[in-house]
């Protein structure tokens, strides 16, 4: 008997000090709280990975707005449905650029029929001394080595020539050979002078004077040829990338 009630006052004395606390009802931890340090991962990874996207962008756009002319050409569409590649103009529809040209002429038996237009230039071979040159004296030399000319012209008869003579700030002159010229059709055509096979012949990093020649003898046009030609400009020799 004794032996028992000291079992009971142990397991009183055990109920006593060593029982244990009753759970506390509140609120139940939510259920995407396991996944909150996952969805903040996340996020910064999308901001870090937008900064740099938006970073790239900035560094193509400033590149390619620096490789872009100086000086480049209006926008506007041709009116041939086409885009002018950038350039400088020296002539823009029959008008000098008088920021660049100092002066601009017919001469020799171009000067008694021939007529700048604002739109166009109507060159006229009058008969008489055999040449006769539209002419463009620059106010600075402008390096050739590395540009082309390109201007659009068309004829009344569609068998006129026009001949390209270039001059040096020593006044030393080229005019390109018949196969270089450029033979007009009746229609408006765009055409293209690279100058790489006679660059021996001037200072092409010196180039004063631009003329248009179009004499009978000179250029190979019969008497009272009739030729137009408009948008004269400069602009960077195109080359073929091999990838």
């Amino acid at each position: 008997m004794a032996l028992n009630q000291r079992i009971d006052i142990q397991e009183e004395i055990a109920k006593t000090y060593f029982h244990t606390l009753p759970k506390k009802h509140g609120k139940k931890k939510p259920k995407w709280r396991p996944f909150l340090p996952w969805a903040v991962a996340v996020l910064a990874f999308l901001f870090a990975a937008a900064i740099l996207i938006f970073k790239s962008s900035i560094e193509i756009k400033v590149r390619l707005l620096g490789e872009m002319p100086s000086a480049p050409m209006s926008g506007v569409a041709h009116k041939f449905g086409e885009n002018l590649d950038k350039g400088i103009f020296l002539v823009e529809g029959g008008a000098p650029n008088k920021d660049i040209v100092k002066n601009a002429y017919f001469t020799g038996d171009a000067k008694e029929f021939s007529i700048a237009r604002p739109e166009e230039l109507v060159l006229c071979n009058s008969r008489g001394s055999g040449w006769a040159n539209y002419t463009i004296e620059l106010k600075e030399p402008v390096g050739l080595d590395k540009l082309d000319i390109r201007y659009t012209a068309k004829g009344v008869r569609g068998d006129e020539f026009l001949a390209l003579v270039i001059v040096d700030s020593s006044k030393r002159s080229y005019r390109l050979e018949k196969d270089l010229s450029s033979a007009m059709g009746k229609d408006w055509q765009r055409y293209t002078v690279n100058f790489r096979r006679v660059r021996k012949a001037v200072d092409f990093s010196n180039i004063s004077t631009i003329k248009f020649e179009f004499g009978a003898l000179t250029a190979g046009n019969y008497p009272s040829a009739v030729m137009s030609l408009k948008d004269v400009y400069i602009t960077k020799t195109r080359r073929l990338k091999w990838l």
